[in-house]
């Protein structure tokens, strides 16, 4: 009777170990596939994340001075050839007119946006823009090579809203990297110990780590604190891009004025105008131009109307804008200054290292600041 008690038993567990062996093997053969799909169909979501393994491919090279730059000016030429092409014509070399050279994002180059505005409404000027978003340091080295290969407009207008923080912001320019194929790609962060090893070897386990966002380079950057003051890093990339633009502006002579554009929730629903307080008085400190538009915008009489639904700005949004540019150019021309000689303490090559000291490095002074008021909008 006993031995006929134990044999069912026996058979029960035998049972439940082949189920183990047989989910086990299941999860082993599908953790199979899905790394080996993974290695050999990514989705292109994580392109951007895979460094020298990523497909993409692209006309760029690491730069000391702003993360990434074209490699070549042909690759710059051959990137943006429709926008080029009308300034490379023998009219177009021959044409007196001073140049005003607009950068931004799609404020700027968007149709209708201030690019458009400025071109119709100023007629001794000509109005240069690329006419489309790039990353935000790559702005930057557009700036240098166009200014390197012998363009040299009357005065460059860098146009800055809290969404251009979006890029750098999670992304730090310590974790940029530049493929062998010329592609912009950013170096994830891993999680520490064991588990930071175990991901850099399993595709599967480093997908689900991209997936949850902690692979960013600034994991601590809130997209909802980006009208606040930055902190580090996003802070110390800041003044090191534009200490090292003022360098570069300063070598060909030509002056710079950072157009600082509050946000639709600036305007609108009473956010923190931190980050442009910020902007302007580190932007002083390197001697830049500072135009803040926000007296503008706070103060107009029918604020709610200067947008269109996509929260860029309409018609009458860009006719205030515009109309801010004019008023500040008008008053550098009333009032000149001949730019102070560059006194940087230390070389461009260094601003990396002096990032981390309180004492920010000195640059030069770009034109003359109208004074601006410091208010928020009213709620």
């Amino acid at each position: 009777m006993e031995s006929g008690q134990r044999f069912p038993v026996c058979l029960i567990c035998r049972r439940q170990a082949a189920c183990l062996a047989g989910g086990a093997l299941s999860v082993l053969v599908l953790a199979a596939v899905g790394e080996m799909y993974l290695r050999w169909f990514p989705p292109s979501d994580l392109y951007p994340f895979m460094g020298e393994a990523s497909p993409l491919q692209g006309c760029y090279r690491p730069d000391p001075l702003f993360g990434v730059c074209y490699r070549s000016w042909d690759d710059f030429l051959a990137e943006n050839a429709e926008r080029l092409a009308p300034w490379l014509t023998p009219e177009a070399k021959a044409d007196p007119r001073p140049i005003w050279a607009m950068f931004g994002n799609s404020f700027v180059h968007a149709p209708g946006m201030l690019a458009d505005h400025a071109r119709a409404a100023v007629s001794d000027h000509r109005i240069f823009n690329l006419g489309k978003n790039e990353p935000f340091m790559l702005r930057m080295a557009q700036i240098q090579l166009l200014l390197d290969h012998g363009f040299q407009p009357e005065r460059i207008f860098i146009v800055l809203l809290p969404v251009d923080m979006l890029g750098l912001g999670p992304q730090p320019l310590a974790s940029i990297h530049v493929t062998r194929t010329g592609a912009l790609t950013y170096r994830p962060r891993l999680p520490p110990g064991v588990l930071g090893s175990a991901t850099e070897r399993s595709r599967l386990l480093w997908a689900a780590w991209v997936r949850s966002g902690r692979h960013r380079g600034n994991p601590s950057f809130r997209p909802a604190l980006v009208h606040q003051a930055p902190a580090p890093p996003l802070s110390d990339d800041l003044r090191f891009l534009f200490s090292n633009l003022a360098a570069v502006t300063h070598r060909h002579r030509v002056p710079v004025t950072v157009v600082l554009i509050p946000s639709y929730q600036q305007i609108l629903q009473g956010e923190s105008f931190g980050l442009q307080d910020w902007l302007g008085s580190m932007l002083t400190e390197l001697g830049f131009d500072v135009l803040d538009t926000r007296a503008a915008f706070c103060q107009h009489p029918d604020r709610q109307h200067l947008f269109i639904p996509d929260k860029h700005f309409n018609d009458r949004g860009n006719q205030v804008l515009l109309a801010e540019v004019l008023a500040h150019t008008r008053h550098l021309a009333e009032h000149p200054r001949l730019p102070r000689r560059w006194t940087a303490a230390q070389p461009v090559s260094a601003l990396r290292k002096a990032r981390d000291r309180e004492t920010p490095p000195s640059a030069v002074s770009i034109g003359d600041s109208a004074p601006q008021p410091r208010l928020p909008c009213p709620e």
